[in-house]
């Protein structure tokens, strides 16, 4: 008897520590008031699209370009590239719905006429006829997609570590023995979770490809929903170690920047959200138009891969490239999934001379 009260104490006192250690690691919402101190100025706009108040930068001027962050990013990722080119172009930077100061949709639309719809929004809000769009991950997804749904306004397409078809895409005839990816017909249902390649009409990764741990997270539902609480700082510093392709790379101020923005209230629940979306049939968005086959099309694409990427694989790259006969592949052979921010000058540089030579 004594021996069992012995370890009823010992598993009750675990299961105390237990307790004491899941609070610790609980992070609370941060007011979107008091953020804004310190992620807005001057320059920052907010647009109401659809019920949301969009936050969006608009810098410099000349030809545009709209930059797109990733999943768990903000316009922020673009600062360097902001500061380096508003002195000859416009550059637009926008929060996606679910990060940055933007927030969580109000009816949790994140689909990708919902998505379409505010990139539209935009455009015509700020008066822009043409711009040339420029994507990481999840925006790169947004961006390709974009321009196969409005060609007309699309200047060219510039695609860091990701990027999906919306129609079937034959590969082109030099490469014909290959078998061709089969990709979405119709754009009307898809969302916007681009960042797992197999669940964003992307190429699957080769199964010796090397895949984040966090990710694997992401993947259990439980782990997911836990996330969405406990996020302590060392976890998104663990995450952005991942992502990028030399750690050492990786400053404080960048950790603390997506760790604050992530805990924006709503944001932690708005990814739980776009995870388990379903098709928002009350919508009265209008319907997009069917889109082109990027081939078919004259819009110029630059695809952009660090080959350290463990969110989604250079074979992903290399088969948009297949895909896409009129595109320009680029490889990084020592950066990771968010080239731009890591490497901002290498990359900003390449940018510019693909974007002279088009000129």
């Amino acid at each position: 008897m004594k021996t069992l009260k012995i370890i009823a104490f010992i598993v009750a006192g675990l299961f105390t520590l237990l307790l004491i250690l899941l609070f610790s690691l609980i992070r609370p919402d941060i007011p979107v008031e008091k953020l804004m101190e310190s992620y807005t100025n001057e320059t920052s706009l907010f647009l109401d699209i659809d019920g949301l108040q969009v936050h969006v930068k608009d810098e410099g001027d000349g030809p545009v370009l709209l930059l797109l962050h990733g999943m768990f990013a903000s316009l922020h990722t673009w600062g360097p590239w902001a500061e380096a080119l508003s002195d000859e172009f416009r550059i637009v930077r926008v929060d996606l719905p679910g990060f940055g100061i933007t927030g969580p949709h109000p009816q949790g639309d994140y689909s990708l006429r919902a998505s379409m719809y505010m990139l539209e929004s935009i455009r015509e809000e700020l008066g822009i006829e043409r711009w040339t769009l420029i994507g990481n991950s999840m925006g790169g997804g947004l961006a390709l997609s974009y321009a196969q749904l409005y060609p007309d306004h699309a200047e060219n397409v510039i695609l860091f570590n990701g990027g999906r078809l919306l129609t079937f895409t034959p590969a082109p005839a030099d490469t014909a023995e290959q078998e061709p990816e089969e990709r979405e017909t119709s754009a009307k249902t898809d969302t916007i979770e681009v960042h797992n390649p197999e669940n964003a009409n992307q190429p699957a990764a080769a199964s010796d490809d090397p895949q984040s741990l966090v990710l694997r997270a992401l993947g259990s539902p439980t782990l997911r929903k836990a996330l969405s609480v406990l996020t302590p700082k060392f976890i998104i510093e663990r995450s952005l170690r991942e992502v990028y392709g030399d750690p050492d790379r990786l400053q404080p101020e960048t950790v603390t920047r997506y760790y604050e923005l992530l805990r924006r209230e709503g944001n932690r629940q708005a990814y739980l959200n776009r995870r388990e979306m379903q098709p928002r049939r009350d919508s009265n968005l209008p319907d997009l138009p069917e889109p082109v086959n990027i081939n078919d099309s004259e819009v110029p694409v630059l695809i952009i891969w660090g080959r350290l990427d463990s969110w989604i694989p250079v074979s992903v790259g290399y088969r948009l490239h297949e895909a896409i006969a009129h595109s320009e592949l680029l490889i990084y052979d020592d950066l990771g999934h968010v080239p731009m921010e890591e490497d901002p000058e290498r990359t900003i540089s390449d940018v510019k001379e693909f974007l002279m030579r088009l000129d």
